[in-house]
Parts: structure tokens; C-alpha cells; sequence
């Protein structure tokens, strides 16, 4: 979260019993304008922004549930964005059914009672925070256990990667640290399905279309490819790592969104990247979302086969 950032403009907000020390009379604060209610006992004064600091990939929803997030907690300090909200706020690849459109809190306080629209509070006694651009957030490895109770295996797998990798800025945590803490919790919902999570998550995963990509090979029998497998190309003078592959057979295997069809200068990096890697001997599979599987699955079988690797 510490990578590149924006600086982005927001509404003052302050507790309407605090409206006199910023000067703000009663009347202002009874008029329809220019302060307005954004939850109970929480005003906003879009005349008087303040800046915030944001990751270069927030959108929309970022700062929605951000605005919301800090808002709720200038009422109650003692929680921490959890689930969903958490997961927006850290950019973590999640499904859309997971994401309600509510604001989801966690809190240690057993007594702690919040009863506002859109709002979600979660009493959890695995309540481990920190804070995040002026966000409390509960933390990745707790947030992983969170997750178990609701994702399958495979976003859980796409959690667990982004939250150790680097494609939305530096990591959240390492696998060490996700292993350790779920080995510390004694209650955990889904047990085995993070301890399955667990033996499949990799660093240094570059998106969720890597890992979806990496699980499938595997799950139609193919050996693991390796992430990022590093190849000096002479053409080029450098070292290019390809998305997945396996080095014995000098496969490489890289999945490509519309960006690498539409943007030209990508589209001709691409051919360059090819050409190096065909000069040094290697062959590459360029996947996209409406590539064939079953062809797919032949195409990388017959590589390694030819190279006399058992499957």
C-alpha cells in the first residue's frame, strides 16, 4: 500500500457535537447546506476539503467505502474495516457475490452494539488491526481466516497470493505470517480449507488471472509451473520472466488481457518478448480468456512430453 499513491480531495468530517470547534454554528449545522449528515451523529462540509492520500489503483468503491469507513469510526474508534471492506480498501481480488454493498466492521468489544443502515459490525475474538492511509483495517492474516468461512478454494488461493505478492504495491504480509497465525488461532471456520489454501499460495504472483491459470494446469494433472521463471534473452540484453513455465522444457505460458491486443506498444513488446524467447531455444503459449482450455491442455501435454518429462 506504500507504493504509488494519489493525492485526492474529500469532505471534512467531523462528529456534529464537535461542529463549534471548527467553526461551524448551529445554524450551519441545522441548515440543509453546506454540511450534510453522512451517518448518525457524522457531518461532511464538501466546503472545506481535505486531502487524502490513495493508492494509484483506487476507484469509486475505494473511496466510497473509505469515506464511510472513517466517518464510522470518528463515532466508534474501536473498529476496524473486516470482510469485504477490508478487502476493498487493500485491493484484493475478490468475487463479486462476496462484495454487498454494505460497510463490514469488526470489534473486540462483546458489548459494542451498531445498528445503522449499511453497516455490518462483527463481534470477532481474532481482532488484530492496523492502519492503512488513515484506515483501521484488521490485518491481512486475520483478514485470510475471515475469508475462509465464505470463499471457495480458489479465491481464497487468489487472496492468499495477492496479499504475499506485488501487483497492487508491496506486500501485506508473508506466507510465513499467514501460516504462523492461522497455526495460532484454536477456532478457525473452514479449517481445512485454509490448511488446503495454504499449500498453494506462491509469491510473487503478478494477478488473480496468474493464479486462476497456475490452479487450473494443475488441476487437469499437469506438474506445477514454475512463476516467473527467469530467461536471459540475447536479443534483448536482459532477462525476461515470463507469467508461468517449466525451464526442462523451455515452455513459457503468459496469460494476456485486451490491453495486450489494443495498446500498440504493448502489441509490439509482446512480439519482441517472443521472438527473444524463440531465439533462445524457447516456446511460448500466449493464453486469453477465450483460449480453448482442452487445446490448451494439449498444446502444453505435448511440450512436456516432448522434452521426455512424465506426467
Amino acid at each position: 500500500m506504500n507504493g504509488y499513491q494519489d493525492k485526492r480531495s474529500a469532505p471534512l468530517l467531523f462528529l456534529s457535537g464537535d461542529a463549534a470547534d471548527h467553526g461551524i454554528s448551529e445554524w450551519r449545522l441545522r441548515a440543509p447546506e453546506p454540511t450534510e449528515r453522512v451517518t448518525y451523529g457524522v457531518r461532511a462540509d464538501p466546503s472545506r476539503p481535505v486531502t487524502r492520500v490513495a493508492p494509484e489503483w483506487a476507484d469509486t468503491e475505494w473511496d466510497r467505502t473509505g469515506f464511510m469507513l472513517r466517518a464510522l469510526q470518528l463515532k466508534y474508534p474501536q473498529v476496524a474495516a473486516s470482510h469485504a471492506s477490508a478487502g476493498v480498501l487493500y485491493g484484493l481480488p475478490l468475487p463479486g457475490d462476496c462484495k454487498d454493498g454494505q460497510l463490514h466492521v469488526s470489534t473486540a468489544d462483546r458489548n459494542l452494539r451498531i445498528r445503522r443502515p449499511g453497516v455490518v459490525l462483527h463481534r470477532v475474538a481474532d481482532f488484530q488491526w492496523t492502519n492503512v492511509l488513515g484506515h483501521q483495517l484488521m490485518t491481512a492474516p486475520s483478514l485470510f481466516l475471515q475469508f475462509a468461512a465464505s470463499l471457495d478454494l480458489l479465491s481464497l488461493v487468489m487472496v492468499g497470493d495477492a496479499m504475499i505478492g506485488s501487483w497492487h504495491g508491496p506486500r501485506l504480509c508473508t506466507l510465513p505470517q499467514l501460516t504462523d497465525h492461522f497455526s495460532s488461532r484454536k477456532s478457525v471456520k473452514n479449517r481445512r480449507g485454509v490448511e488446503d489454501a495454504l499449500v498453494l499460495i506462491r509469491p510473487d504472483v503478478d494477478s488473480p488471472r496468474e493464479t486462476e491459470l497456475r490452479l487450473w494446469i494443475m488441476s487437469v494433472g499437469l506438474p506445477e509451473p514454475e512463476i516467473h521463471p527467469q530467461i536471459f534473452c540475447q536479443q534483448l540484453s536482459t532477462t525476461i520472466r515470463p507469467d508461468l513455465g517449466y525451464a526442462a522444457a523451455r515452455l513459457a505460458i503468459e496469460y494476456e488481457s485486451d490491453f495486450h491486443r489494443t495498446d500498440r506498444r504493448q502489441w509490439n513488446m509482446d512480439i519482441d518478448r517472443e521472438n527473444a524467447l524463440e531465439h533462445e531455444g524457447w516456446a511460448l503459449i500466449r493464453v486469453t480468456s477465450r483460449t480453448d482450455r482442452r487445446m490448451l491442455e494439449r498444446q502444453i501435454r505435448s511440450h512436456l512430453e516432448h522434452a521426455g518429462l512424465s506426467l
